[in-house]
C-alpha cells in the first residue's frame, strides 16, 4: 500500500490573508452581545370582556445604565382606550422593568412591542455612567379572542 503526500509551499500573502480572516471573524463574533431582552405578555382584565392588560418586560444585560424607550404598536382592530404610551426609563446594572398598557380587542389581532436603547438626557441620575449603545428588540404576539 502506497501513501501519497503532497506538500505545498504557501506564500506569505496567503498566510496573512488567513490570519486576517481568522481575526476578523473572531472580533465580529465578540461584538454580538445581547444588551437587552423584551418579553410581551397579554392577560385578560378580570370581570371585563374584550379588555386586556399588556406588559412588556425589559431586562438589561450590561453593568452600566441604559436609557430605554418602550413602545407598543397595534395592528387591525385593537384600541388603546387610555392612549398609546411611550415609556422612557433608566435601567441600571442588570435590572428588569415592566411597562403596562390596557387594550380593547373584539376579535383576533396582532400587537408588537419594541424596546430600544436610546441616548436621552436627564433620565438617569447624574452620577451614573450611561452606556450609549444602539440596540433594538422587537416582539410580536397574536391576541386570540375566545368566546
Amino acid at each position: 500500500m502506497r501513501t501519497l503526500l503532497f506538500l505545498f509551499k504557501t506564500s506569505p500573502a496567503v498566510l496573512l490573508l488567513v490570519l486576517c480572516l481568522r481575526l476578523g471573524s473572531g472580533a465580529a463574533q465578540d461584538l454580538v452581545q445581547e444588551v437587552i431582552s423584551a418579553k410581551l405578555t397579554i392577560d385578560p382584565v378580570e370581570n371585563s370582556t374584550n379588555y386586556y392588560d399588556v406588559t412588556v418586560t425589559v431586562k438589561s444585560y450590561v453593568a452600566k445604565c441604559l436609557v430605554v424607550r418602550v413602545t407598543l404598536e397595534a395592528f387591525s382592530n385593537i384600541i388603546f382606550p387610555y392612549g398609546t404610551f411611550i415609556y422612557t426609563a433608566c435601567l441600571c446594572d442588570f435590572s428588569t422593568r415592566n411597562f403596562f398598557w390596557e387594550i380593547q380587542a373584539s376579535e383576533n389581532g396582532i400587537i408588537k412591542g419594541k424596546a430600544e436603547v436610546v441616548s436621552e438626557e436627564n433620565i438617569c441620575p447624574s452620577d451614573v455612567e450611561i452606556c450609549s449603545l444602539v440596540y433594538k428588540v422587537c416582539i410580536k404576539r397574536e391576541i386570540i379572542i375566545r368566546c
